[in-house]
């Protein structure tokens, strides 16, 4: 017989239930050995897969083979465990577990599963719902749908009564922390707000205990235990049980032998209590943080005495540490009766997997309805119909992108989907595209602060028009997985791909301000004017003719936002000589431009053909400038023209200046726009105009 399912997927332990259309009700599906619950603990050994009971006595054995707790590790990429000679992540682990209990419940209960619904902690991200249900696939299992353990509670408890209620769950889990508090109104469920913390559980009290005995057998035995994974395994085993024992009497015995030695030691009740405060108060801290949230949400005040039950979920609640603040805290008892904290979650799951190809169900409620007028007979047991959308949960966790702040300097996790939101309702943001493609880095976070975040992916939205406005909706699905969609301003859908990354925020943010640099550089480099001012010194320049070319060299440079702007002084006659390259500090230009005489160190004809020696050495991507000055003619002029015909068509700019005997057509030719032929004593003024042009095409980005 083929059934849907509802597995609690739990740290410790797991079970499996399924609804009864003909009663109405869930049964629990008994393990092999006929027991509700799995210990969710892995023993694998030459080609052998155990699971449950059998590798929880290989664990306590000490078999270094077997490995528990690696629910809390569910999509962390950095983690792994080797587990006889091979590697395996904690999503693998769990797809292997569900695997061998599907089986071993299937068998048992001479059942097929066909579809199943997993539960995970409230607090659990995208990154850990997608392992989830990925390991749900692994297994054989046709996954319909990922759901909260605090919720799943809450369909399990809070529907059968009836009553207009606001529940609180504290499920605190082997490996878990998560409260949740909803509104139950008849047969619908509106979750209010959650908080959890998916690294705070029973074996965080476990691990006290451990720290404890070991610190005492170092202090008689002069060994740490931790050395020995054989007697490590053994005494993790033993802690949780002495754990257990606690809940029941004021102290307990743990034994260990290690290395030969053995020890025993006495652990009290109030001794652990007090040991493990800070632990219990962190989840008062979290259910504050709740009602803080509600209260912020309707503008009303919320505390304690806006709960009407208090219901425990998970083993670990069985502490009476945790039954003791609650009462401290509430004022009143946690609901306990027809509560089987071990099962409830699987018993709401098992009604969420039937809703889910259903639709609605028809639920048995305990108790009778009051008897028909005129008759001492109650008439039949009262039942309850309900249907899927009744149920409203929210999201655990905000929803936002890396963004620029409004510096333009610093990254925030800009919010979208802040938390508490109903799951499946859309956040939408517009833009107008200008692209190739639009690139989203979406982020997992409370804060605007990108470093308490974590990464859910990066979405590139591609097939966009230019020039067109789009919009890109983010939600949280039904299985509270991130989801991205883009349409155009009518409606059409596009492409939106996720790519994963294992990238940590800070190693993206890292990344994208280095890129950012190197793109602000590129851009620099491609903006920046360089210029090369050649000025001739033959003979014929000798006297006043050179003093009034430095002097309008001087104010040439002195014209320029040197930020933006290179210059290379050099002179010529017979040869070349650079006097500075690539300068954009005036002093080192200044002293530059004063050592150019006519001393015949490059001769004193004109030979040299500056353009075309020089036109190949810029070396900037961005605007290229030649501003020439001579007073006589070259004897190769017709080659320099050929030259700077060449170089004019690379892009370089060529202004062509000339005084005394200077040849204006020959300057006119090789110029970019009309050579210029002044009296010397409008020279320093030419330079300035030919500076403030240069200068104003910078501003204006239009030079080439």
């Amino acid at each position: 017989m083929k059934i849907n399912v509802g597995i609690d997927l739990g740290t410790t332990y797991s079970a499996v239930a399924t609804f009864c259309k003909e009663t109405g009700g869930v049964r629990i599906l008994k393990n092999g050995i006929g027991e509700d619950c799995t210990p969710s603990v892995i023993c694998m050994e030459n080609g052998r897969v155990l699971i449950g009971d059998d590798a929880k006595q290989e664990q306590k054995s000490g078999n270094v083979n077997t490995i528990a707790f690696y629910k809390s590790m569910m999509g962390d990429p950095l983690w792994s465990a080797f587990i006889d000679g091979k590697e395996y992540s904690a999503e693998a682990l769990s797809g292997i577990f569900l695997k061998q209990l599907v089986q071993d419940v299937s068998a048992a209960n001479h059942v097929e599963i066909d579809g199943a619904v997993i539960t995970v902690p409230a607090y659990f991200n995208d990154r850990q719902r997608e392992a989830t249900l990925r390991a749900g696939r692994a297994a054989g299992l046709k996954v319909l749908k990922i759901i909260n353990e605090p919720t799943s509670a809450i369909i399990a408890y809070g529907l059968t009564s009836g009553k207009d209620k606001n529940v609180m769950v504290y499920d605190l889990g082997g490996g878990t922390f998560d409260v949740t508090i909803a509104h139950v109104s008849g047969t619908c469920i509106d979750v209010l707000a959650t908080n959890g913390n998916h690294q705070l559980g029973g074996k965080d009290w476990d691990e006290v205990l451990f720290n404890d005995v070991q610190d005492r057998f170092y202090s008689e035995h002069g060994i740490t235990i931790a050395d020995f994974p054989e007697d490590t395994k053994e005494l993790q085993v033993k802690c949780e049980e002495a754990k257990k024992r606690l809940s029941a009497v004021s102290s307990t015995l743990i034994s260990i032998q290690c290395d030969g030695l053995l020890g025993k030691y006495t652990v009290t009740r109030q001794e652990f209590d007090e040991k493990t405060e800070n632990l219990l108060y962190e989840t008062v801290l979290l259910i504050r943080s709740c009602f803080e949230e509600i209260a912020e949400k309707t503008k009303r005040p919320f505390g304690w005495g806006n709960i009407d039950e208090v219901v425990l979920v998970g083993g670990s609640t069985r502490m009476s540490q945790v039954r003791n603040m609650i009462v401290r805290e509430y004022g009143k008892a946690p609901i306990t009766k027809d509560i089987n904290v071990d099962t409830i979650v699987a018993t709401g799951a098992a009604m969420q997997a039937e809703l889910c190809v259903s639709n609605s169900i028809t639920l048995a409620v305990a108790g009778n309805k009051p008897a028909a007028a005129g008759t001492s007979a109650p008439d039949a047991p009262m039942t309850l119909t309900i249907r899927n959308q009744d149920i409203q949960d929210i999201t655990a966790h905000s929803l936002g992108m890396l963004a620029l702040a409004s510096d333009q300097k610093t990254y925030i996790n800009s919010i979208i989907v802040p938390k508490n939101s109903r799951v499946n309702e859309k956040f939408g943001r517009e833009y107008t595209f200008s692209g190739e493609k639009l690139q989203v880095y979406v982020l997992q976070g409370e804060t605007r602060d990108p470093y308490e975040s974590d990464i859910v992916g990066a979405y590139s939205v591609t097939g966009v028009p230019e020039k067109s406005k789009l919009r890109v909706d983010f939600l949280y699905n039904s299985n509270g997985v991130v989801e991205v969609n883009a349409s155009l301003a009518d409606g059409r859908a596009l492409p939106v791909t996720r790519e994963t990354t294992r990238e940590t925020v800070i190693q993206l943010i890292e990344r994208l301000e280095r890129e950012r640099r190197e793109a602000e550089e590129e851009a620099r480099r491609k903006s920046r004017v360089e210029i090369m001012l050649m000025i001739d010194v033959s003979g014929s320049m000798s006297g006043t003719p050179i003093v009034e070319a430095r002097r309008a060299a001087k104010g040439f440079v002195s014209e320029f936002n040197l930020n933006k702007v290179s210059i290379s002084i050099i002179s010529f006659a017979d040869r070349l000589q650079y006097h500075c390259r690539h300068e954009n500090n005036s002093l080192r230009l200044e002293r530059a431009i004063q050592s150019i005489d006519v001393d015949g160190s490059v001769g004193y004809g004109n030979d040299m053909c500056p353009i075309g020696s020089e036109s190949k050495n810029f070396t900037s991507n961005g605007a290229h400038v030649m501003v020439v000055l001579t007073d006589g003619y070259w004897s190769y002029q017709h080659v320099e023209e050929q030259n700077a015909a060449k170089a004019k068509q690379r892009g370089i700019v060529i202004y062509g200046i000339g005084i005394g005997d200077a040849d204006e057509d020959f300057l006119s030719r090789i110029s970019s726009g009309r050579g210029r032929k002044v009296d010397l004593s409008q020279l320093m003024q030419t330079f300035k105009e030919v500076a403030s042009s240069i200068a104003t095409e910078v501003a204006a980005g239009s030079l080439r």
